[in-house]
């Protein structure tokens, strides 16, 4: 009887992954002849059992793959850093984690692709092991000389910072050391938003930024004891310990805990707020304790709906797309991402030679967006037609004060909170001929986190 040949492909490829497995282990280290494999949930374990890594699957993500690194026994699994955030895998069958011929830590997911990589160059030759710590640092040393480490998971944060890790920069390299948000709670790809320590004119303070581009928070400066925007009593209950140090090399800070009990963190959310993270042993009974959040509110947060969209923190949905746009995503939006912001339903006609005309949507009892060109005061009729004449310029408003216009994606458009003293305006919003004729259609909104 003939043998399919499908078959003995499979029957072949479990034989050798049933052999590499034999070589996988379940310790806190990696040697030159071992590796990890996607499809075995077996990782490496840090000798105190306090920190595990491994490949791990977001339920929102099930077919992207990931190497991270997580607590061990507090219910759930809170991630603490990701190896391969801008470049997932695809296969549980043969993605593995292993040592290439020159000692680097690489990730792969056929012999010929890696996704992920130490990088390192001219390591001592069959010198290297891996190693997870029991501080949760992931990494590659001298096998002979423990205290030789040529690369360590602590110099690359993604969205949390551990005890005894470095924010801060390299200032031979230029290279951050920061947190980035994830792009929302089940992807931990990049986000838009970042904390990062900022080191003006020899004092230390901590930002939130949008973009790389736009500072939406700040700490204050240190003031020896405590950062102003911080409550007062994270300080004075002496949990957290900081260490401030700026030299030829590097400008950085580190911190720990008073209590070696305690186990917490720092991290950035996906909607762009700094929180410490207190972990209680077991389960789902003891959820994590938010000590505080910063900024308190989320319309605080730089851009929160994205380009075009409109933030309403006085509804149980506050993100929303005004008329004639729609979210990039439904399903990133599902998941509290509007970092994409809203698109057009229609193009504009401007420049097109169809007789047809672009029209200005009144929005009323709205925050004017960010980055607006201001004019001198002309008539409300006059600014109307600077706009519609710029094929640019996609919204104006005018009040007491002159003519503003804005050109490209408007930022941070808000409904005034009720918990702020900002009033709301008048916006017009550029729209297609064809909007006129189509309906709002159904709201698109962000639930809260």
């Amino acid at each position: 009887m003939a043998i399919d040949t499908n078959e003995t492909f499979l029957l072949i490829l479990v034989l050798l992954l049933t052999l590499r497995e034999s070589f996988t282990v379940a310790d806190d280290t990696l040697s030159m002849d071992e590796f990890l494999v996607a499809y075995n949930p077996d990782g490496l374990l840090s000798n105190n059992n306090k920190f595990t890594l491994g490949f791990f699957q977001r339920s929102g993500n099930s077919t992207k793959i990931y190497l991270g690194i997580w607590y061990t026994g507090f219910g759930g699994q809170r991630i603490v850093w990701v190896a391969n955030r801008e470049n997932h895998l695809s296969s549980l069958l043969t993605s593995t984690l292993e040592f290439s011929d020159d000692g680097n830590l690489v990730l792969l997911q056929t012999p010929s692709e890696i996704f992920w990589s130490t990088n390192l160059r001219y390591l001592p030759p069959n010198s290297t092991e891996a190693a997870l710590l029991d501080d949760g640092n992931f990494v590659l040393r001298d096998r002979s000389n423990l205290s030789t480490i040529f690369w360590e998971s602590f110099d690359h944060p993604t969205n949390a910072w551990l005890p005894g890790a470095k924010l801060g920069i390299d200032n031979v390299g230029k290279v951050p050391k920061r947190l980035i948000s994830w792009r929302n709670s089940e992807d931990p790809s990049p986000g838009v938003f970042s904390f990062d320590l900022d080191h003006p004119n020899g004092v230390f303070q901590f930002i939130l930024e949008w973009n790389n581009s736009h500072v939406y928070w700040s700490s204050g400066v240190w003031n020896s004891s405590s950062f102003p925007s911080v409550p007062p009593a994270w300080f004075q209950a002496g949990i957290y310990n900081f260490n401030f140090v700026s030299n030829e090399n590097e400008t950085y800070v580190t911190y720990s805990l008073s209590s070696v009990s305690r186990v917490d963190h720092l991290e950035i959310t996906s909607t762009g707020q700094i929180q410490p993270v207190e972990l209680k042993q077991t389960s789902l009974l003891n959820p994590p304790s938010l000590l505080w959040v910063r900024p308190i509110l989320l319309s605080n947060v730089f851009a929160l709906c994205g380009a075009f969209g409109m933030y309403d923190d006085n509804s149980s949905y506050p993100c929303d797309c005004p008329k004639g746009f729609e979210p990039f995503s439904d399903t990133d939006t599902r998941l509290n991402d509007w970092s994409d912001g809203c698109r057009r339903k229609h193009p504009l006609e401007c420049e097109n030679r169809n007789g047809k005309k672009d029209w200005f949507l009144k929005i009323s009892n709205l925050i004017l967006p960010f980055n607006n060109t201001a004019y001198s005061v002309v008539s409300a009729k006059r600014c109307e037609l600077a706009c519609m004449n710029n094929c640019s310029c996609t919204a104006y408003a005018h009040n007491s004060n002159g003519c503003m216009t804005w050109e490209g994606s408007l930022l941070n458009m808000q409904r005034p909170s009720s918990y702020g003293s900002e009033a709301g305006q008048d916006i017009y919003l550029r729209l297609a001929a064809d909007e006129r004729q189509s309906t709002k259609g159904r709201m698109n909104m962000m639930k809260p986190t």
